[in-house]
Order: C-alpha cells, then structure tokens, then sequence
C-alpha cells in the first residue's frame, strides 16, 4: 500500500506545481513507482509541465467516475516508473465518495500518489487534503507569503488531522542573511510546523520547464534539494542546513 502526500500552498504562484513534478521525478529516479494526480479541476497544469498535454484522453474524474479503466487515464512519462493523471478541464460532479475510492485504488497501485492540490481557498483543497496521509504547504519568502502560510495551516488544521510539513520554497540566502526575511527554520518554528525542505530560487526551473527538461537542466543545489526531500519522504534523515535569524517572523 502506498501514501498519498498532498502538495499545496495559501496562495497561488508558489511553484507549486513544478516542485511536484521535480519531486515525482526525484522519487522515480530512486526507484519508487509515483503517480503525479493533478487535483486543479479545472485549472491543470502538471500536463504541461510535464509536456504532455497532447496525450491526455482520460482524467482524475473519469477515473474515479469508472468511466475508463486506470491504465487508459494514466500517462506513463520518462525516467523509472513515473506516471500522470491529469485533472479535469473544468468542474466536475465527482463526489466524495467517488474521489476516496479512486485514490485508495492509486494508493495501492503506487509507492506515491503526489497530489497538486489547488491554493487553500479552492473548494477542491478542502475536498482533496483530508484523502491524504501526509501534507506539504509551500511558503515563499516574505511576511506576506508567511501569513498566509499561517492562514492556510489553520484552516487545514480545522480541516483534518494529517501531519502537515513546511516547504520553503524559492529560498534566498542572500534575502535572509541581508534580514529582509526570516530564516526557514524560525519561521518553522513560529508556526510549529516541521521544516521538510528548502529549495533554493533558480531562473533554470523555467527554462528547464519550456524544454521539458525538468530536473535534468537544474542547478546543483537545486536538484540536490529536491533529492533531498524525496529522500525525507522516503524516511531517510537528511540534516536541513539551519540559517542565523537576524530577524524573526512577522506577528500577526
């Protein structure tokens, strides 16, 4: 049986998607066999990250509908035992029930399910966290972003009862050690929300993206970040780097 681990943010433009296709491919590299399901009903966007939106037929609702068999709404991509299931390209009248079973079966055909959850304020976070066993929230740098890393925490929390990990996402050394922003591990412990990862900021995630070429066109530090944490994810321990606190997080 595997896990589903729920990827989502409290606001849109977090990199979200592009962190979930990088860290499916990371896991499928180390052997692992991953289904990337896009829960963005009716916004999808692994399928063109991953550069595959001409050979989507079926979806995650068909799927769960039992309008197509699981072979048919998989996508198989490059690189190990790595697959996409696309979202719907708008609402759908899936029930709950409906989405639940759909991915208990995923669960079992798959070490991961990686679910692109949509922003928290989407009717459809609220419908796909709780199908999960572990959440990843994004934040980015910046008390603005930190907020609704806080916002978002709480609601998820009101929500269900999963472990929910923090991503810092689009790191910046240089923006922490100037005190512009707060170190990830102050702001992890401010939220009491354990750290899971820092990604460092690259301009070669786009590019990479635009070629199709994910992870094998990033950085060093980048791709070594995101191996990390499939390896976190995985139940290694990976020591983060701690950064000095020259400023705390924002109080609310």
């Amino acid at each position: 049986m595997g896990k589903i681990i729920a990827i989502t943010s409290g606001k849109g433009g977090s990199g979200k998607t592009l962190l979930t296709a990088s860290l499916g491919m990371a896991l499928a590299e180390s052997g692992k066999s991953v289904c990337l399901a896009d829960g963005c009903f009716g916004l999808r966007g692994l399928d063109m990250a991953l550069g595959v939106q001409d050979k989507i037929v079926f979806d995650l609702a068909d799927f769960c509908q039992q309008d197509c068999t699981m072979e048919q709404a998989l996508v198989k991509l490059r690189g190990g035992e790595l697959y996409l299931m696309a979202a719907p390209q708008w609402e759908s009248e899936l029930s709950d029930k409906q989405l639940e079973r759909g991915l208990e079966r995923l669960k079992k055909r798959f070490d991961f399910v990686l679910l692109d959850v949509p922003g928290i304020m989407q009717p459809m976070a609220r419908r796909l966290l709780p199908q999960a066993e572990e959440i990843l929230l994004i934040s980015l740098p910046g008390d603005a972003a930190s907020r609704n890393t806080e916002r978002a925490s709480a609601m998820i929390r009101d929500w269900c009862d999963r472990p929910v990990f923090l991503i810092m996402n689009f790191f910046s050394k240089a923006l922490v050690s100037s005190g512009r922003v707060a170190a990830p591990d102050a702001l992890s412990a401010y939220l009491d929300l354990p750290l899971q990862g820092i990604i460092p900021f690259s301009d070669a995630i786009y590019n990479a993206a635009f070629e199709g070429r994910l992870l094998d066109e990033y950085p060093e530090k980048l791709r070594d970040a995101i191996h990390q944490l499939a390896r976190r994810l995985n139940g290694e321990y990976i020591p983060l780097k701690t950064y000095h606190a020259r400023r705390l997080p924002w109080h609310s």
